[in-house]
């Protein structure tokens, strides 16, 4: 099931001023060490960072917080994985956030055209634990997952 669904469509041409007049202040305060590690390999640093910033903003619109409510921007961000897949990522303080909201999966995809970076985010909701079942003729509890199949609840 899904938790939320957010978008960001930004102007990499903002980020490029963000980035000219904070230099390394400002890497520092957008991305995680993973993140940070990805961008000292890539050649388009710009263009990453302006990647990486409608990431976070649509990942926090997903969850539904912004950056409010214990989520900051260096509590959520992306890292891609070795086929080159984007994957959402959460600080330590962001996993709890998640956790605590009831966030499982979460998917990203970003995009650019003529200046402008796109990033959407799915976050699916947490699976939660089956509810338990009680057997009055056994007096045992246990989950309803647990239950044989083609048996019903009596």
């Amino acid at each position: 099931m899904i938790f939320g669904i957010g978008v960001d469509v930004l102007e990499a041409a903002r980020v490029k001023k963000v980035h000219d007049r904070y230099g390394e202040h400002f890497v520092e305060r957008l991305l995680l060490p993973g993140e940070r590690a990805q961008l000292d390999k890539t050649k388009r640093k710009e263009r990453f960072l302006a990647m990486r910033f409608a990431a976070k903003e649509a990942i926090v619109k997903a969850m539904g917080t912004g950056f409010a409510h214990g989520v900051w921007i260096r509590d959520v961000g992306v890292v891609q994985n070795s086929w080159g897949r984007p994957e959402v990522v959460y600080s330590p303080r962001g996993e709890k956030v998640r956790r605590k909201l009831g966030i499982g999966s979460g998917f990203v995809t970003l995009t650019d055209e003529a200046g402008l970076i796109v990033a959407v985010a799915v976050l699916e909701a947490a699976e939660k634990p089956a509810r338990p079942v009680v057997d009055a003729r056994r007096k045992t509890v246990r989950r309803k997952s647990e239950r044989k199949p083609g048996t019903r609840r009596k």
